[in-house]
């Protein structure tokens, strides 16, 4: 008569955790990680200063887009509704603001162009030193520039007084 014997395995300290100790490890040791790492965090260090000035330039870029179709947008309007319209900034420069300049009561409900804690505008005309800039029912404005600065520099922006269009003079 036969027994069904059921064979038994030997753990050893090596293969306690089903490992074949005759197999090569695989994997990466402390030491290789650490290096790693440093060798990224130098590469980090290196870089992470020049892109400072970078992303401020594309914040002048962003704020001109910005100011440029805030003034598109102030023509459209203004031939739309045969009413003038003025653009102004808040006094720190942080905000530009599209109202109409008859003041008959309704208001243009425009929210305020937020240029964000580093960017500051101011406007500076050539003629007409009025209120602000102002757009005429028949779509033309006064030539005015704009200093738009930041940490990094600066722009000085032109409005076209025919088309409305704002272009940067120099950088």
């Amino acid at each position: 008569m036969r027994t069904n014997v059921i064979p038994t395995q030997r753990y050893s300290a090596k293969n306690f955790y089903g490992r074949n100790p005759t197999n090569q490890e695989r994997g990466f040791t402390l030491i290789e990680l650490l290096v790693v790492i440093v060798i990224i965090v130098a590469a980090a260090a290196v870089v992470a200063p020049n892109l400072g000035p970078r992303v401020r330039q594309a914040q002048l870029d962003s704020a001109a887009a910005r100011l440029d179709a805030l003034a598109r947008h102030a023509r459209t309007r203004a031939i739309l509704d045969r009413r003038p319209i003025v653009l102004t900034a808040s006094a720190d420069g942080r905000f530009i603001y599209l109202d109409y300049l008859d003041g008959q009561g309704t208001s243009l409900n425009a929210l305020p162009v937020d240029l964000g804690a580093s960017l500051r505008i101011q406007i500076s005309k050539t003629s007409d030193q009025g209120q602000g800039v102002i757009f005429l029912p028949d779509g033309t404005v006064t030539e005015t520039w704009f200093d738009l600065s930041s940490s990094s520099g600066s722009r000085q922006l032109r409005l076209d007084p025919v088309r409305a269009k704002v272009t940067t003079e120099n950088s």
